[in-house]
């Protein structure tokens, strides 16, 4: 091959990994996740905020993104990261069944999971064997509190669309417990007309950290990216910032 063949064929070979890899760089994430305060919520104005939107929001920022993200049930969101490529999910608690189904950025917080009940509630529970014989406990379908007490063997789980109606159900006696963490009452509480003062915990459950989760078909590169960033924000105390901003 001629010397002029050959830097022809490098010439098509540089262009073809360019035109690649900007392919690659221009595919868009599909960002979703659910309304679920103070992670994320709509707020006064009508406008997508929360704890995980704002940490996303910087990390999109620093990665020169700018992919939209999608209010959805939580059961289609894990549908869509089950399934789809290219597809980010949030908040998501990191459990051991689920650790080998996504990839991981995080952690963005760490929160401890409890049932609780109206604060002037005569309940008393002693041991999750107790806690299965209530007459019903509130949990957010297909969420890590309905999947963790459903594999605990709990048959009295009272599955709603969404956290805020399973706190509104405890608070007028649909419910006679409501699975969630502190920091999810606190501000479900306050979405709801109520104070924190107004439920109490009755049980611990367990502690998790939160994550975002990237499905296990988008490029590895991604969630490499996304650590990164999110270290970075640590280091400038800028997830430090969030958290003090948004958690109670």
């Amino acid at each position: 091959m001629s010397k002029a063949m050959r830097a022809l064929f490098q010439l098509i070979l540089i262009s073809s990994t360019i035109w690649f890899c900007a392919t690659c760089d221009a595919q868009q994430l599909k960002l979703y996740c659910e309304d679920d305060r103070p992670l994320q919520f709509f707020d006064a104005n009508g406008s997508l905020t929360g704890l995980t939107v704002e940490i996303v929001l910087e990390i999109e920022k620093r990665l020169g993104l700018h992919d939209k993200i999608m209010v959805v049930p939580w059961a289609r969101g894990l549908d869509k990261l089950d399934h789809d490529a290219n597809t980010v999910l949030f908040t998501m608690a990191r459990t051991s069944e689920r650790e080998s189904l996504y990839q991981w950025v995080g952690p963005i917080a760490e929160v401890e999971y409890g049932l609780y009940a109206k604060a002037d509630s005569p309940i008393q529970i002693r041991s999750l064997e107790e806690a299965k014989q209530v007459e019903s406990i509130g949990v957010y379908r297909n969420d890590i509190r309905d999947q963790t007490l459903s594999r605990l063997g709990f048959k009295n789980l009272d599955r709603a669309s969404s956290n805020i109606s399973s706190f509104k159900k405890l608070m007028i006696g649909r419910v006679s417990l409501y699975a969630d963490s502190k920091m999810g009452v606190s501000a479900l509480a306050r979405a709801s007309g109520f104070q924190v003062e107004d439920v109490k915990q009755v049980f611990p459950l367990f502690k998790s950290g939160l994550y975002i989760a990237i499905s296990k078909k988008t490029d590895p590169q991604r969630a490499l990216q996304w650590n990164a960033a999110l270290n970075q924000m640590r280091k400038d105390q800028t997830l430090q910032r969030l958290q003090k901003k948004f958690l109670p």
